[in-house]
């Protein structure tokens, strides 16, 4: 009986051994797959930027008229803005290039030996006219004020839809291109040698942002013609790319 007990536990070493020996030697080859997988990169980032002409004009106009009774206020705004409509009509501007921005009413205060009492209603209505003819927009400016514009406006300039795509395209291949003249030196330097990109990134967004220009108060429209210069455009686009060697 000891005899068979014996036996019995030599194998169960036996067994436990080998299970052991199995894991010590599977450790060198997971070690040597995770060294494998490593790999030297360069990477480097690139930006271009293109200097474009604006062909769109955007004209924030606003009307504000003043009045105890707030219907008569409301009343006289309509009038206002649809006679600046109808000027804007005369230039070629349909509403469909007019859109409303804001339209408040607020009551005015005045105040007497620290008593409020209310004055009126100021009413505030202001619009956005796209112009597509930049030789028009001083005519946008001047016609307006004759026609009831009385609030300080502003002028930001772009591109169409179009023309920001097509742009945008061509400063991304030369932020590309950019950034493989700097992968090339820095290969060279360290006397490595490097093939297409193991990966590219687009590190910028198709967007515009155009300058604003603030018009001012137009009071005497009965002088020269506004003088407006739509300026440059700056459409600008980077990426990051990984080159292995």
């Amino acid at each position: 009986m000891k005899k068979s007990l014996l036996v019995v536990g030599l194998a169960l070493m036996l067994i436990v051994g080998a299970f052991a020996g199995s894991f010590i030697g599977a450790a060198p080859v997971a070690s040597a797959e995770t060294g494998a997988e490593t790999v030297n990169s360069i990477t480097v980032n690139g930006s271009s930027s293109i200097t474009v002409t604006p062909t769109i004009a955007y004209v924030t106009l606003g009307v504000a008229t003043f009045n105890k009774d707030v219907v008569a206020s409301q009343s006289s705004n309509a009038t206002k803005m649809d006679a600046v409509y109808k000027a804007l009509s005369t230039l070629g501007i349909p509403k469909e290039k007019i859109k409303t921005v804001s339209y408040n009413i607020n009551a005015r205060y005045d105040y007497k030996d620290n008593i409020s009492v209310l004055a009126g209603y100021d009413v505030l209505n202001s619009v956005q006219v796209t112009v597509t003819d930049l030789t028009k927009v001083s005519k946008v400016l001047d016609m307006t004020v004759k026609q009831g514009i009385n609030q300080s406006n502003s002028i930001s300039f772009g591109i169409t839809d179009a023309e920001r795509e097509a742009t945008y395209l061509k400063a991304l291949a030369n932020a590309v291109t950019s950034a493989k003249a700097k992968a090339g030196a820095l290969a060279n330097a360290a006397g490595v040698t490097i093939n297409k990109p193991a990966q590219i990134i687009e590190g910028s967004s198709n967007v515009v942002y155009p300058p604003m220009y603030a018009v001012g108060d137009y009071v005497k429209a009965e002088s020269a013609a506004t003088p407006i210069s739509g300026g440059e455009l700056m459409v600008e686009a980077s990426v990051t790319v990984i080159y292995n060697y």
